[in-house]
């Protein structure tokens, strides 16, 4: 009986996660052309191939259901992350660490993509940012206002951000590790050697 309640639990789970797929895909196929104010749950659903009353059972309205997808991608980052941080003030171990953001862009380019073009308020964007922070230090935090090397964080963010969309636009045809590896040693030995020249840095207005 524990192993037939199990794997209709398991039947229902698939089902459940086949059918937010459907009404994810459409709502990205349909957001190509229409803004979100512009998009019907009926037409969602037709094209989704979903009633309408499934749709109602899992969100409250199109805002809700981009709250959810957003809240989804936020998760699967995070666990992504959370996993054991290498030593990131190395190449090596930035490598790894970036080579994991760009597996994460990789299996989830859709839901990536989405959240590139469509995140307009930024609100996922600052989350995991803020994630990113935890195993990066935040430069603005170390250095005064009136120290250039303040903005060491932001390039390293701003950077993996630009070479993420380009590589994806591109058809994501160089390898994660290739990439992660070069962007290891630009950020290594570029605005990491950078920074250290600017420890003892003095303004140059008096």
């Amino acid at each position: 009986m524990i192993n037939e309640n199990k794997r209709r639990k398991n039947h229902t789970d698939r089902r459940v996660k086949r059918t937010k797929k459907a009404l994810r895909d459409a709502l990205f196929e349909l957001l190509e052309t229409k803004k979100i104010n512009q998009i019907t749950v009926t037409e969602l659903t037709s094209l989704a191939d979903v009633n309408r009353a499934t749709f109602y059972f899992y969100y409250t309205d199109l805002h809700d259901m981009l709250h959810q997808i957003q809240d989804e991608a936020y998760e699967i980052f995070s666990e992504i992350l959370s996993e054991s941080t290498p030593a990131i003030s190395t190449v090596e171990g930035f490598t790894e660490y970036v080579n994991r953001i760009l597996i994460f862009c990789k299996e989830h380019e859709t839901l990536c993509r989405f959240i590139i073009n469509h995140d307009g308020d930024n609100h996922l964007y600052q989350q995991i940012r803020y994630l990113m922070l935890k195993n990066i230090p935040d430069t603005k935090t170390i250095y005064p206002e009136n120290n250039p090397a303040r903005y060491s964080t932001n390039f390293a963010l701003t950077a993996v951000t630009g070479i993420m969309i380009d590589w994806m636009n591109d058809g994501m045809q160089i390898p994660t590790e290739d990439l992660a590896e070069f962007f290891a040693n630009l950020y290594i030995n570029g605005s990491v050697k950078t920074k250290e020249l600017y420890l003892n840095y003095e303004s140059s207005e008096h």
